[in-house]
């Protein structure tokens, strides 16, 4: 069975709440996503359970789920709040439409780094990380039901 190749290669990871180790090491890359079928699997075995406690990163092959990391370093992040009751169906279009590139047009979708999950108590964080701060209009994104762009916040990310 032929396998079909990603245009990019993305990295899934993990990071457990109770953690309090924040430097690389505490993040858990748990597969390379460089195929459909991969990306498929990996987004149907997803369950609400994990992403309710666990945060989650799709980042770009050599691009580390960090604020430090190079690539990150000049630029920021859109965060929508999203409820507990929507975040699986949230995340698993959101996953699709970065792995699938289709997030916004191309030329935009060049800036995109990658996305994230951060749970809270009744509503999770979900994050799309920029390389750099020249798109800061969240309506360059897809809609996604359940993802309000009018919530929307996007915050730059400060070099320390």
């Amino acid at each position: 069975m032929p396998e079909y190749k990603l245009d990019s290669n993305w990295n899934f990871y993990i990071h457990l709440q109770n953690d309090p180790n924040w430097d690389y090491s505490g993040y858990h890359n748990i597969i390379k996503l460089d195929t459909a079928e991969k990306t498929i699997l990996l987004n149907e075995e997803l369950s609400f359970e994990l992403i309710k406690k666990t945060m989650l990163f799709v980042m770009r092959e050599n691009i580390k789920p960090m604020w430090e990391d190079i690539d990150n370093q000049n630029g920021g992040g859109f965060s929508f709040k999203v409820h507990n009751k929507n975040i699986e169906q949230v995340w698993k279009k959101l996953f699709f439409l970065l792995v699938g590139e289709s997030l916004t047009n191309k030329t935009n979708f060049e800036n995109v780094n990658g996305i994230s999950l951060s749970p809270k108590k009744s509503f999770c964080i979900v994050k799309i990380w920029m390389k750099n701060c020249k798109l800061i209009n969240p309506s360059i994104f897809q809609d996604i039901e359940h993802m309000d762009k009018n919530g929307c916040i996007f915050k730059k990310h400060v070099s320390e």
